[in-house]
């Protein structure tokens, strides 16, 4: 059981991610990789929508998730979060081949 967590003064951040990744790829694996890469900020990761067809190339699916994000000792600016989502998408593209949808 995880051990006693105190609330954060600091506001949460919600954001939406859409990412084209191999049709063999399971969910579980994208989950685990975001939330090895934020385990400083990440509050939740919620798969909200897989999909597969017009757009997207053969052999590839779009997984989109909804992450809350929040920092224990300072509010997140949108420059942080943005270096944040870039260093993730970096990270997602040399470690599972994931890439933004776009």
């Amino acid at each position: 059981m995880p051990g006693f967590r105190p609330l954060s003064k600091y506001p949460s951040v919600h954001r939406d991610l859409a990412l084209t990744v191999a049709e063999n790829l399971a969910a579980e694996t994208l989950l685990e990789c975001i939330k090895t890469e934020l385990s400083e900020v990440l509050q939740t990761a919620v798969i909200f929508d897989v999909y597969r067809g017009k757009g997207i190339e053969a052999g590839f699916k779009s997984i989109a998730l909804s992450l809350e994000l929040q920092d224990f000792s300072q509010t997140l600016t949108d420059a942080a979060i943005d270096a944040i989502f870039s260093k993730l998408l970096a990270t997602l593209a040399n470690t599972i081949g994931a890439k933004l949808r776009e």
